[in-house]
């Protein structure tokens, strides 16, 4: 289901708390490879006291929008699964996929993994386009 006018919204107020994240955490570097250099210094700081919940999900809609530019016709979709409602990025009906960037990031915030967002860009990239093909 595509996002309602409150979800686009909510996506866009994401993509505006990840730059300031660039910007209080980063390298002066842009697109992901900006926002992966800001994760893992976020990650090596003692940031107790902060939402951590709050960087995941601005850090995930990053990513989600990265495929989303990454991919012709992909686009973010509103998924409804076990009673639950996720955002998720789809490519349907041209490719028959789905993707979950906030499940992704939670998992590296909970393994503590430095930098992984232009490798997971460039994996699921390459996997999409080989299924293209």
């Amino acid at each position: 289901m595509k996002l309602t006018d409150e979800e686009q919204a909510w996506v866009q107020a994401q993509l505006a708390l990840v730059d300031r994240f660039v910007g209080d955490y980063g390298s002066g570097e842009e697109g992901l490879a900006g926002v992966d250099r800001a994760w893992g210094a976020w990650l090596a700081q003692d940031h107790r006291g902060e939402d951590a919940d709050t960087i995941i999900n601005a850090v995930a809609v990053a990513l989600g929008q990265a495929v989303i530019d990454a991919l012709d016709g992909f686009m973010w979709v509103t998924v409804f699964q076990d009673g639950e409602t996720d955002l998720g990025v789809t490519g349907l009906p041209a490719v028959d996929t789905i993707f979950f960037p906030a499940e992704i990031v939670s998992l590296e915030y909970q393994a503590r993994t430095p930098s992984f967002l232009v490798r997971t860009l460039e994996h699921y990239v390459a996997t999409v386009n080989e299924a293209r093909s």
